[in-house]
């Protein structure tokens, strides 16, 4: 039996030649594990992203709470405790990350003038959270005048 040219030269193209097998294979072993890798970067910066806003929404919630409380209760760990764990979940469930938050109180600065300094205090409320290995933190300052909007909102 006679095999014509056409044949042979269409069986000859029709399979892959161990260059180009190794090529294709060293290729994938570059793409793969780059792909992979790009993933699961931006999987992690998303959940830094997420803890991070969620430690600024229970610091702002806190700064509210602050900011409606009488002058009194400033300083009355019943009202606001210096250290407490948070966890921040809308459903309130006690799940996810938790968030250590510290409260503390201290006189106004000294480069006020006296009829400030007696009436003014500077609050600081810091959170702080693990992910993973790393400690992060946050943290928000804010004067608290005695006579503010919580004399307003508490009727004092």
């Amino acid at each position: 039996m006679k095999v014509s040219t056409r044949t042979l030269n269409r069986s000859r193209s029709s399979g892959f030649t161990l260059v180009e097998t190794v090529m294709a294979v060293l290729a994938a072993a570059i793409m793969l594990p780059t792909l992979y890798a790009g993933f699961a970067s931006g999987f992690s910066f998303v959940q830094l992203t997420r803890d991070n806003l969620r430690a600024t929404q229970v610091i702002v919630q806190r700064m509210e709470a602050i900011r409606l409380a009488p002058w009194q209760n400033l300083q009355n760990t019943a009202y606001f405790p210096t250290n407490s764990t948070e966890y921040y979940n809308p459903s309130g469930q006690a799940k996810g990350t938790g968030y250590t938050i510290t409260y503390n109180w201290a006189p106004a600065p000294s480069s006020l003038p006296p009829s400030y300094r007696s009436n003014m205090c500077l609050v600081t409320v810091t959170a702080g959270w693990k992910a993973g290995t790393v400690q992060h933190s946050r943290s928000m300052q804010t004067y608290v005048a005695r006579y503010g909007i919580q004399g307003y909102v508490a009727g004092k």
